[in-house]
Order: structure tokens, then C-alpha cells, then sequence
């Protein structure tokens, strides 16, 4: 049980469905496009992952949840981690190409301020005067600060930022190679079912994060929707993951549909009461599953 936590809430298992997602583009588009196998973009994909998911330790000081509560009981060995992935990607660099390399930055931006607010006191020239026992006066300067929350607190945005940045990182950032060639229809298609598909799989998390959300008065799409409404949409998005696929490679709809089949069994399935491993142990664990079944679909193709 104690690897099952570290796999699992050290973030090793998301990182290792990132890595395998990039994996399965490459076998996917090298079938369709001819795009061959690189080493570096995995070795970013885990490790960068593993990087911006661990950032949160840096900031968890409660415990919302099972996982939360790890994190702060293992913060400082997770921050060892943090610190050590992070030194793991500083080669990286070398072996993308330029436009890996900008892609990735933007990536990196978008990830980093998901989870770290802005916070910075300007100076000011503005000074106040208060009086003291009815007597003296005391001059202090008024602060000013700028201030931007973490973007998974900007209202609505939070699940569309995840869906784009893991689309983008596991299917447009490994394909850039000296040229760009995101142009070609296959990786678009690619992209666009990656893009549905996560959207659809982090719906549950907002529908387990409803109560809360609506505490700190955040609007989501589960809160706009509600939550039975909200899964139909997760369900439909599925379905147009299925079109992609079917657009992309006829041959492995039957596989691909596994994955959308035991999908919709875990959205239909999620509620705020559900355990924290039902969310980042099954869910989050649905790269991984993908990954096996397209691997499974390979050897009968």
C-alpha cells in the first residue's frame, strides 16, 4: 500500500501516463505521417510532469483530502523529488530541436501559473497620515500590489487549461521537429481527440471539487451545468473522440472505444463522495489504460 501511495500521490503514475501518451503519438503518427521516434520529448514529458504536478508542495498546508494529506506528511521528501526531477530536465534542452524547445516554454509558462499566484508589492509615493491619541500625526506609505490568482482559480477556465496543455504536450510538442508540421490533418485530429478526451476525464474532478468550489465562490462548468448535465457533456465529448478516431485510423476504433467505454463508466460513477483513488488512481490512471489497449490494438493490426 505504501508504493501504491508513493506511485500514486508522489504523482509517478500521472507522469508515467504523460511519457505514454507522447509514446503512443509517435507509434500513431509514425504509421500515418512518418514521424520517428525520439527519446528526449518522453524524458521532458515524465519528468516535466512530475516537475509542475509536485509544485503543489510548495503550498499544501491542510488536508482536503487523502492525497493532500500525503503530500503534506511526505513534503519534505517530496520536495527532494521536485528538486531532482527539475535538475533531471536541465539537459533536456540540448536535444530539442528550436521548435521543441518554444513550444515547451509556453507549456512550462501555462503549467507553472496554473498552480503559483502572482503576488508583488509595487512601490508607492502615496503617503498617509494617522493620527495618534488625538495628538500626533504618523506618516506611512500606502502599499499597492499586483496581484494575479493561480489560473485554476480563474472562474471557467481550469479544466480547459489541463485539456490543452496535455494535448499539446503529449501530441503537438514531440512532433515539432525542424519544420512545423502541425498542418498535416492527422496530428490535428490527433490533438482534437486528446483535447476532448482529457476535458472529458477531468469533468469528474470538478464534480468532486463542486462543494468547495462554490465555498471560494469559483464558477466551473460543473457549477453552470450541475453535475448530471455535466457527465452527458463528458459522454458526448467521447463520442467525438470516437469520430476523430475513426477519421484518423478506422482500425483502431474498436480498441480506442475500450478506453471511451470504460470512461464513461467511471464519469457516470463520480461524485464528491467517491475516495481520492477513484480520481487519481482510475482516472487519472485512463492514459495509462489507453496507452495498454492501443499497445494491445498494435500486435492484432
Amino acid at each position: 500500500m505504501t508504493f501504491l501511495r508513493w506511485l500514486v500521490f508522489g504523482n509517478f503514475w500521472i507522469a508515467i501516463g504523460a511519457a505514454l501518451m507522447g509514446l503512443s503519438s509517435y507509434i500513431l503518427l509514425f504509421e500515418t505521417v512518418g514521424i520517428y521516434f525520439e527519446t528526449a520529448p518522453l524524458w521532458v514529458l515524465f519528468f516535466g510532469t512530475l516537475t509542475t504536478y509536485n509544485l503543489c508542495v510548495f503550498y499544501t498546508a491542510g488536508k482536503a483530502s487523502e492525497k493532500f494529506e500525503f503530500i503534506y506528511k511526505k513534503r519534505n521528501a517530496l520536495k527532494v523529488i521536485f528538486f531532482l526531477s527539475l535538475v533531471l530536465l536541465i539537459p533536456a534542452p540540448f536535444f530539442l530541436t528550436l521548435n521543441q524547445f518554444w513550444f515547451l516554454v509556453h507549456l512550462a509558462v501555462i503549467s507553472i501559473f496554473y498552480t503559483v499566484p502572482i503576488h508583488i508589492e509595487l512601490p508607492s509615493d502615496n503617503i498617509l497620515k494617522e493620527e495618534i491619541n488625538g495628538k500626533e500625526d504618523r506618516e506611512f506609505e500606502q502599499k499597492k500590489y499586483f496581484s494575479i490568482p493561480a489560473w485554476r482559480n480563474i472562474p471557467y477556465l481550469k479544466i480547459f487549461l489541463i485539456a490543452y496543455v496535455w494535448a499539446s504536450a503529449t501530441v503537438i510538442f514531440p512532433m515539432l521537429h525542424e519544420e512545423l508540421i502541425i498542418k498535416a490533418p492527422k496530428i490535428i485530429a490527433l490533438f482534437l481527440e486528446r483535447f476532448f478526451f482529457t476535458l472529458a476525464i477531468t469533468i469528474p474532478f470538478d464534480i468532486r471539487d463542486k462543494e468547495n468550489d462554490k465555498k471560494v465562490g469559483l464558477g466551473t462548468l460543473v457549477s453552470l451545468l450541475n453535475p448530471v448535465k455535466s457527465k452527458v457533456l463528458a459522454i458526448l465529448l467521447l463520442l467525438v473522440c470516437a469520430v476523430l478516431v475513426y477519421y484518423f485510423h478506422e482500425n483502431y476504433l474498436l480498441y480506442f472505444g475500450i478506453v471511451y467505454f470504460i470512461t464513461t463508466f467511471l464519469i457516470i460513477g463520480s461524485s464528491h463522495k467517491r475516495s481520492e483513488w477513484y480520481f487519481t488512481g482510475f482516472i487519472d490512471g485512463l492514459f495509462v489504460v489507453e496507452f495498454l489497449v492501443f499497445l494491445l490494438a498494435t500486435t492484432h493490426l
